[in-house]
């Protein structure tokens, strides 16, 4: 089954074994941070792997064949101020005070808790315009919600380039690749 498993991933089995031991670890140990108030997380810094090679983790793990089948453009990188950004994100998105663990997965946050406070490189989140004058992510909830709990004052984002134009109408953004 693991070979099966690694071969739809695009990875050997031993790429595979590996990311999936790491996995067990971190969900063993974030299962102790489940609705713990951030003042009672580990230190969190973000690692933020901005690499052609890393994009396609910003849709929570698609295999690189099928990134580049759905994406051949790839995406944008851009840097938002985090306040500026909650402002124009769409309410099914957004987190609000006090609703770090009310909405999304409760597993899904710890185990990013665990994920990086460990340093590990993580990808920016994947946004996209809604007709409303919002935004909505495509991937990357949990980031933005950890981001948003520690702190953080800007977010890098992805964005597709077909979404260019619309997203600069919306966010006040500085393109990094674009």
């Amino acid at each position: 089954m693991d070979q099966i498993l690694a071969e739809n991933a695009g990875q050997s089995i031993e790429e595979y074994r590996a990311e999936k031991t790491l996995r067990n670890r971190i969900s063993e140990i974030a299962k102790g941070y489940i609705g713990k108030q951030s003042s009672e997380w580990p230190q969190i810094h973000f690692n933020w792997d901005v690499s052609a090679e890393g994009r396609r983790y910003s849709l929570d793990g698609a295999s690189q064949k099928k990134f580049e089948k759905h994406y051949p453009e790839g995406f944008l990188l851009g840097q938002v101020v985090l306040a500026e950004f909650d402002r124009k994100l769409c309410h099914y998105s957004r987190r609000d005070e006090g609703e770090i663990w009310e909405v999304g997965f409760q597993d899904k946050l710890a185990f990013l808790i665990v994920y990086l406070s460990e340093n590990r490189k993580i990808s920016p989140p994947l946004v996209k315009p809604l007709e409303t004058g919002e935004v909505i992510f495509n991937g990357g909830h949990h980031r933005y919600a950890i981001a948003k709990e520690i702190g953080e004052k800007e977010l890098p984002i992805y964005v597709q380039p077909k979404y260019k134009s619309e997203i600069e109408a919306i966010l006040n953004i500085e393109w990094k690749n674009a």
